[in-house]
């Protein structure tokens, strides 16, 4: 089976996130979200289908797959929305089924996976894009058969949050069984590593005296050249990314991407990678895109003085998210000065920089804004770029051509949908 993970028209309600990437690509647990569903099904192939606008981007980004490029070979053709929150049956129905169907959310109606047999593509190129998938789809959609599935989609980014401690639990629990014995592992004389048998560690991490693991409420992942430094408490479950510094402070219940520096609090967070708090405050319950830096004390709110639910800006409109306990949702290279707060659901776009020590009371801030609340000014592009350049190459990264031209499609407010899939 030729398996090709797709982009529809909600990517929308995960901006900022989604502004650099689409949404199979962000993470719950240890792993993306298109890893969890590629693990799932047997396959030959596994490819991205994504807007038209960040295709270069994820081309350069994963090389290893093919980008809006779908080849039917040999067997059935089956296209899963990278949404995807649980598989439910889908995996059984999949297997079970005798014609082209599409399989759609039980309680939404939306389309959760299409599956095309070969009899339906035998006179289809061996090489297409989505559009002539798409167009395949209009003209055979009355031969399809329809199936409703128990699997179930993600429809806001705050539903990423609420998902983080059982996704890590259920990731280390598939991926303990394939990983190696570690090497070049220090653990100090002094560290204290509480229900060790659920504590992981990669390759030629360096666990500090002074710091703690406790796995006692669940497992923690640490992947290679992690290092722990003093004073730094882990309390599970919670993923630590290859070559991420932990400093002096407490990480619970998050996922914590590649290259990141940490210290402070953190719970019950993402920060995809690259992103530096380095120093004390607190950021609960959010969502924090890559190459983002926070000043020092840098706090946000994830709860109401009242305890009522949080709502949200999405899309142009006022979501209730249902729930009290939700945090900030931050895009790639926005950069924080020292003592920013940060207000209960805040969304912050990409490339903001947002200083003056104050409370940031904005519901959205928008991407490439500078400044603080009532008083923003219009980030200049090369400034905002320049900035970006040299934040990457302190970690020997360099900004790509590519990633350059999607934030410039941001910064013109010309994001385009072109090369989303809807079934």
């Amino acid at each position: 089976m030729n398996i090709y993970i797709y982009e529809d028209s909600k990517y929308v309600q995960f901006f900022p996130l989604t502004l650099l990437r689409p949404v199979y690509h962000l993470r719950t647990g240890v792993l993306p979200l298109y890893q969890k569903l590629s693990r799932e099904f047997e396959h030959d192939t596994v490819g991205f289908v994504t807007r038209d606008q960040i295709s270069a981007l994820v081309a350069q980004c994963y090389r290893d797959y093919p980008v809006n490029i779908i080849k039917k070979g040999e067997g059935p053709v089956l296209f899963l929305n990278g949404r995807i929150r649980d598989c439910g049956d889908l995996v059984k129905l999949v297997a079970e089924a005798r014609f082209s169907t599409v399989f759609r959310e039980k309680a939404t109606g939306e389309a959760v996976a299409l599956l095309l047999l070969t009899e339906n593509l035998s006179s289809f190129p061996a090489v297409a894009t989505q559009a002539d998938y798409l167009n395949l789809c209009q003209r055979q959609k009355k031969d399809f058969m329809e199936f409703n599935t128990t699997a179930s989609l993600y429809n806001f980014s705050w539903e990423l949050m609420a998902d983080i401690e059982t996704r890590i639990v259920d990731d280390v629990a598939v991926l303990r069984e394939s990983l190696p014995a570690p090497s070049n592992v220090k653990v100090h004389d002094g560290a204290f590593l509480v229900n060790e048998e659920d504590v992981y560690i990669g390759h030629d991490a360096e666990i500090l005296p002074g710091s703690v693991l406790d796995a006692s409420s669940g497992p923690i992942y640490l992947e290679s050249n992690v290092r722990i430094e003093p004073h730094a408490a882990i309390v599970g479950p919670c993923f630590i990314g290859a070559g991420t510094t932990v400093l002096a402070g407490k990480i619970s219940s998050s996922s914590i991407g590649h290259t990141c520096r940490v210290g402070g609090e953190v719970e019950a967070s993402i920060f995809q990678s690259y992103v530096n708090k380095y120093h004390a405050g607190f950021i609960g319950h959010s969502y924090v895109g890559s190459w983002v830096n926070f000043g020092a004390m840098t706090t946000n709110s994830d709860l109401k003085n009242n305890y009522s639910n949080i709502k949200l800006m999405v899309d142009g409109q006022v979501v209730d998210s249902g729930s009290m306990k939700v945090g900030s949702f931050i895009g790639d290279h926005t950069k924080f000065g020292i003592g920013t707060l940060l207000t209960t659901g805040i969304t912050i776009g990409v490339s903001c920089n947002l200083f003056g020590g104050s409370l940031i009371s904005d519901r959205e801030v928008p991407s490439f804004s500078w400044g603080q609340t009532g008083g923003y000014d219009r980030y200049q592009f090369d400034k905002a770029i320049e900035t970006a350049s040299k934040s990457c190459s302190r970690r020997n990264v360099t900004l790509s051509d590519e990633e350059t031209a999607v934030l410039k499609a941001v910064f013109d407010g010309s994001v385009s949908a072109e090369g989303i899939m809807d079934f």
